[in-house]
């Protein structure tokens, strides 16, 4: 009996760590990351068990001034159309598994549009897929960890 206590007791501890070993390794993309021209930065978020990207500088998003942000004008929701593009949310959505955030959404202020993306991490840079619905027809972009 107080074997199989035990058998359970370690079990459980196992368990626990591989669980939090997971976690922690999902997190390992909580950092701000610039875009490969330098022209935009991202800041990686974690919320509850998803990751999102939010846009927190980038060169196209602002005014002919370079200090106002635009306006979300292509959004397809209107009640979204008179935000400011001032961090918003690039990336929504994503969950960790197996070495790779995938699941989620990337938001193209441009068009209005979503495409399916998933994050990898090689090499101490972040590699992001876009594409719909068929990985092949996407594009890869690379972001280096801002220091």
């Amino acid at each position: 009996m107080q074997q199989q206590f035990f058998a359970a007791v370690f079990l459980l501890f196992v368990a626990t760590h591989a669980a939090a070993q997971t976690d922690t390794a999902g997190d390992a993309i909580l950092h701000t990351w610039i875009t490969q021209e330098k022209d935009g930065k991202m800041q990686m978020v974690k919320t509850g068990d998803t990751y999102a990207g939010k846009m927190v500088y980038g060169k196209e998003l602002l005014e002919t001034d370079g200090k106002t942000y635009k306006i979300d004008i292509h959004n397809p929701d209107t009640t979204l159309r008179s935000r400011s593009l001032k961090d918003y949310d690039l990336l929504t959505g994503l969950t960790y598994k197996d070495g790779k955030w995938s699941g989620g959404k990337c938001y193209d202020y441009k068009t209005g549009n979503s495409y399916d993306v998933y994050l990898e991490l090689k090499n101490g840079a972040m590699y992001m897929r876009v594409y719909k619905g068929v990985t092949m027809f996407g594009r890869t972009l690379k972001w280096d960890l801002v220091e």
